[in-house]
C-alpha cells in the first residue's frame, strides 16, 4: 500500500485503526454541515467506507488516505487531521477527489496540502486522466480548495438533495501547472 508524504502530512491508507476517529468527525456537526450528507453516520457505515477504499487500493492502487501531521516542531506530531483519496464516482467511470476534515484542523492548509499531493499520486502513478470533486455550493471555503488546486468548475446542480458544485481537472491540466 502507498504512503505519501508532504511537507507537514504523511499520508497513509485509510485502516480500520481509523474507524473510531473517522465516526468522531461525523458527530461533530461543523464537519456534517458539509460532509456524510448532514448525517451523523454509523459506524458500521464508516467500516464500510474503510472496505470500499481498501478495495479501491486493490483494484487500482489508490483511495482514502488518513492524514496524519508529520512535522516534529508541530505541538500536533502524530495527529490525525483528516483524510483525503479518490474514488469512483457514482457514474462507475470518473475517479472522485474527496478531503474530509477534523474542525480543529480547519484554516491550516492541510486540505489542499493533501489533495494536491493525492492529485499528483493519482495522475503520475495510478494513471488517473481525470479527476472531478464536488461540494456544497455554501461550502465556500471547499470551492476556494478546488480553485487554488487549479481544478475547473463544470457545473452546478441539485445533488443528493443538496445545491452542489462540480470541479474538474485533467492529468494535462496539472501536468502544466507543476511544470
Amino acid at each position: 500500500m502507498p504512503e505519501l508524504r508532504t511537507n507537514r502530512l504523511r499520508l497513509v491508507p485509510l485502516e480500520y485503526s481509523h474507524v473510531e476517529v473517522m465516526h468522531e468527525m461525523s458527530v461533530d456537526p461543523e464537519v456534517r454541515r458539509y460532509l456524510f450528507e448532514g448525517q451523523i453516520i454509523p459506524v458500521s457505515q464508516v467500516e464500510e467506507m474503510v472496505a470500499s477504499s481498501q478495495q479501491c487500493f486493490a483494484e487500482r492502487n489508490t483511495g482514502f488516505f488518513a492524514l496524519h501531521i508529520d512535522d516534529a516542531s508541530d505541538v500536533d506530531h502524530g495527529a490525525f487531521v483528516g483524510f483525503c483519496g479518490h474514488r469512483v464516482f457514482e457514474n462507475g467511470e470518473d475517479m472522485e477527489l474527496l478531503v474530509g476534515m477534523r474542525t480543529r484542523f480547519w484554516g491550516r492548509g492541510f486540505g489542499e496540502e493533501a489533495a494536491r499531493a493525492v492529485l499528483r499520486f493519482g495522475f503520475e502513478d495510478c494513471g488517473i486522466k481525470r479527476v472531478l470533486a464536488a461540494t456544497d455550493t455554501p461550502n465556500q471555503r471547499s470551492v476556494q480548495v478546488l480553485q487554488r488546486l487549479g481544478m475547473s468548475f463544470t457545473h452546478r446542480r441539485q445533488w443528493h438533495g443538496l445545491d452542489t458544485v462540480f470541479y474538474d481537472m485533467s492529468a494535462e491540466e496539472f501536468a502544466a501547472q507543476s511544470d
